[in-house]
């Protein structure tokens, strides 16, 4: 384990109002795994990896919780109860974060060589002027990008070179974890892929942890160890990424998956999900995803699901907060939690 989430609460504060973004989240991220982070816009997703780095300005508060990072040499630290001074050390050394636009995170009138040199200066301050020039090329490339690019400006680069000079600006201290938001949006599929196979073969050569978050669930299946999907600010479902393709628990997770086309097998029609996601001001009671779910029964309206474990035949172990899964047992049929999805 190199880091473990403990009901963790972040709420973005106006006056009397408390906005709750996200909502009694725990996970436990391991070492070596990729933890995937799914759903709609608005679920929660970038406020958590905020609230991982620590990087919340107000209005957002993290008002509960517990984010315990574990050191390769077994001690372990509360990120949130981490002084200026030990965050800013924490920051990039062990734990890094890959922004969603690289064009808006990259400082437009720096090259992008100085901007990598910049984390080298803080936080390597015995390294030499000839140490952090040769570093810089290596990082430049390990994400594949010429070293005689190190001298352009940001606007001077693709999208997915930006977006790989970002990657390289993570991987600048040999961090234990990096956390990636939405770190392929608004590239096209070619480029995408030639992220994510670069993010991987860099995962299995240095071995860190990646924390990676989209609304692309068919990336997310690919990519991930395992899947956690939010909704409402709330973790819905949890399981290995196989067992959440083949057998997924929430009927959330279903419409998401049944929202994307396959690419082999039996084709099928897209559905997509009905509505649209709650009014975090507003929350329905009971389950949130109640007055979406083609599933919702009486008891829906009332009562909040816990995050139930999930033990079934053909399956691994996994997680569904819904209370089809009450008791240890599903409350209806089989064929109707869609089997013929």
């Amino acid at each position: 384990m190199v880091l473990d989430v403990r009901g963790l609460h972040v709420e973005y504060v106006n006056g009397e109002s408390r906005v709750p973004a996200v909502n009694d989240v725990s996970f436990t991220l391991r070492r070596g795994e990729v933890l995937g982070i799914a759903g709609e816009s608005g679920s929660g997703k970038s406020t958590l990896a905020y609230a991982i780095t620590r990087l919340h300005k107000p209005p957002a508060e993290i008002s509960q919780g517990e984010i315990v990072y574990t050191r390769a040499d077994g001690s372990t630290t509360d990120v949130l109860a981490m002084g200026e001074d030990e965050l800013r050390d924490f920051r990039w050394e062990e734990l890094s974060i890959v922004f969603q636009s690289a064009m808006h995170a990259l400082n437009p009138i720096m090259r992008v060589g100085a901007q990598i040199e910049d984390v080298l200066k803080a936080h390597r301050p015995g390294m030499s002027v000839q140490e952090r020039a040769a570093r810089v090329v290596e990082l430049l490339g390990i994400v594949g990008i010429p070293a005689d690019r190190s001298g352009s400006y940001p606007h001077e680069l693709s999208g997915g070179m930006r977006q790989r000079a970002m990657i390289a600006v993570g991987l600048a201290l040999d961090p234990e974890i990096i956390v990636m938001d939405e770190p392929t949006t608004a590239l096209d599929v070619v480029i995408q892929r030639q992220i994510i196979e670069k993010i991987m073969e860099l995962k299995d050569k240095l071995g860190f942890s990646v924390v990676f978050i989209t609304h692309d669930l068919s990336l997310l299946i690919e990519l991930s160890d395992t899947i956690a999907v939010m909704y409402g600010g709330k973790i819905v479902e949890m399981a290995a990424a196989e067992d959440f393709y083949h057998h997924p628990r929430h009927p959330y997770s279903r419409g998401l998956l049944s929202s994307f086309p396959t690419l082999g097998g039996p084709k099928r029609e897209l559905t997509g999900i009905v509505g649209s996601p709650p009014d975090l001001l507003r929350m329905p009671t009971g389950c949130a995803f109640n007055p979406r779910c083609p599933l919702a029964f009486d008891a829906c309206s009332s009562a909040e699901p816990a995050l139930y474990r999930i033990q079934e035949p053909g399956a691994g172990p996994s997680e569904a907060a819904c209370l089809l899964y009450a008791d240890g047992a599903k409350k209806q049929d089989e064929l109707a939690m869609g089997e013929t999805l």
